[in-house]
């Protein structure tokens, strides 16, 4: 419904977002509406598209034009995607159902089988992507088998193509769809594992780690803190027996981003030294790293060895660009060091030292961020808003503020809450119109 004094055809917020080129955040009950309910039990992404850009909510319906811009498309492609002539990747449905705030992409990828990437056996494409994440991962494994030779060693393959999906569900739609879901099925990985034996019983020791830090992450993403420790101690474990080096170096990095969310420099800084010590890592993995131990030196106000670390890390990536071959296991924990990556790492270390490099870099590394990763695009545009207030520009962090806030909401993200938490905090004795509206927003949630 209009406001009274809204003489405009659509919603102050509808007009917002067209001006911002981005859709707006939509309430849960928006995909409640009889039409829209309808368009996703159909299982045709075309007709949701049109089922959004009709729905009341807007006011009036928005054309394709408008929502093509939205997606990053044009308005012909959106044109032949709802009339069904268009096939869509798993990376499309993910990316356009980010940009709409739809948490539900993966329903749809099994009309589009020849075009998916990134996907999982074909059995159990089938039931992933037709009925759900839940469901899925049923499909390939549903029991423990009595004894060693019953294992497919096949499964190896399997496990981490659905850890990988899981991961990058996990990024874009925040943890809570999965967490459970993950939690049965490293169940089922260990299972399996306790009965293996030889080279297989250590490819699944590295399977099982795999899963058990996505475990991890996701407990601390939903605010299970002790949940998080003992997971972590158990990854360290299986990599430890399972002779996996990076499994090592990553988890004591992910210790090291834990002590930094606590603002404690000085564990911070011991965790990523211990990581960087572990041999025989990768060169990206020490990147990973050596940006953790520039955050703790940054918490600790230490600018030239914060710098030095942030010049390893770099001289890392750009040796591990040239040298360094594919991993059949992967990027840990979905990581791929992108040049926006690294930008908004460095200007995390930089709002605790020079909030105004800071903004300048996370302007930079939002500009670049992969859509697929709104969960994290959502936290820098927290630590933006942090860096504009430490910079005393309070009305632009409260604008970037609900941005975030917007985000965080749909993720349901407790790593975003927490940042966002700083950020009302910090502008608490602040007198702004904007300020004021930010306040309210998170108040209210």
């Amino acid at each position: 419904m209009l406001a009274r004094d809204n003489a405009e055809r659509l919603c102050t917020v509808c007009q917002s977002m067209r001006r911002r080129d981005r859709a707006p955040h939509v309430p849960a009950e928006f995909w409640d509406d009889d039409v829209m309910v309808d368009a996703l039990a159909s299982g045709d992404f075309g007709r949701v598209l049109r089922a959004y850009r009709q729905h009341p909510f807007h006011g009036r319906p928005l054309s394709q034009a408008v929502v093509a811009g939205w997606l990053h498309v044009s308005q012909a492609s959106l044109s032949r995607i709802e009339l069904g002539q268009c096939r869509l990747t798993v990376d499309d449905i993910a990316g356009f159902a980010g940009c709409l705030g739809l948490s539900v992409a993966l329903r749809w990828v099994h009309q589009y089988p020849s075009e998916a990437r990134q996907d999982v056996d074909p059995l159990s494409r089938r039931s992933l992507f037709g009925t759900g994440i839940a469901t899925a991962l049923g499909g390939g494994v549903t029991n423990t088998p009595a004894a060693a030779r019953e294992i497919d060693p096949g499964l190896v393959q399997h496990w981490m193509a659905l850890v990988s999906v899981l991961s990058r569900h996990d990024a874009m739609f925040g943890p809570r769809d999965v967490r459970n879901t993950v939690q049965r099925e490293l169940g089922l990985v260990a299972e399996h594992r306790q009965l293996a034996r030889g080279h297989l019983a250590l490819q699944l020791l590295r399977v099982e780690s795999h899963w058990t830090q996505l475990a991890a992450w996701l407990s601390n993403d939903t605010g299970q803190v002790r949940g998080r420790d003992a997971l972590t101690d158990r990854t360290v474990r299986l990599a430890e027996e399972a002779g996996y080096p990076d499994m090592i170096a990553y988890v004591r990095r992910r210790q090291s981003q834990w002590a930094a969310e606590s603002l404690d420099a000085r564990r911070t800084i011991t965790f990523a030294e211990a990581a960087l010590r572990v041999p025989g890592t990768s060169d990206q993995t020490r990147a990973l790293c050596a940006f953790k131990a520039a955050l703790g030196h940054a918490l600790a106000r230490d600018t030239a060895s914060c710098e030095r670390s942030l010049a390893d890390a770099q001289g890392l990536l750009e040796h591990a660009a040239t040298s360094e071959p594919a991993t059949p296991w992967g990027n840990l924990g979905g990581h791929d060091v992108s040049p926006a990556y690294a930008l908004a790492g460095e200007a995390r270390c930089w709002l605790w030292l020079q909030p105004r490099k800071a903004i300048t870099l996370y302007e930079h590394a939002l500009r670049e961020w992969p859509r697929d990763r709104t969960r994290d695009g959502g936290l820098h545009r927290a630590r933006l808003a942090l860096a504009c207030a430490a910079a005393g520009e309070p009305e632009r962090a409260a604008t970037e503020g609900l941005d975030a806030l917007a985000i965080a909401r749909s993720t349901r993200s407790d790593l975003n809450m927490r940042e966002l938490r700083r950020l009302d905090h910090q502008l608490a004795a602040c007198d702004v119109a904007a300020v004021g509206d930010f306040r309210e927003a998170f108040a209210a949630l």
